[in-house]
């Protein structure tokens, strides 16, 4: 139990692996957690590569991807882009 009440500053955990990223920031799915921000940062490797979503007020949001993935989307650095993370994902700790 972590005894949280409304109000209380808390910290959300999820793998970067579970992130999604989508280049369309007003799609509509069922999952509730969608960040909008600007690709800041892309480390591509030969299957998998990292991008870091800036969601503002210093805060990012990092993403494991396929490289193919980075391709198909034609994701660059300073685009906008939605981070979206579904609740079953994410542990909470106080």
């Amino acid at each position: 139990d972590l005894d949280i009440k409304k109000g209380d500053e808390v910290t959300a955990f999820f793998k970067s692996s579970n992130v999604l990223i989508s280049t369309d920031t007003n799609i509509a799915l069922s999952a509730r957690n969608k960040f909008d921000g600007k690709v800041s940062a892309i480390t591509k490797d030969v299957i998998n590569s990292e991008l870091v979503v800036d969601i503002g007020n210093g805060d990012s949001v990092v993403s494991v991807i396929t490289t193919n993935s980075i391709k198909t989307l034609d994701l660059k650095e300073e685009m906008q882009v939605c981070a979206i993370i579904k609740s079953s994902d994410i542990m909470i700790g106080k």
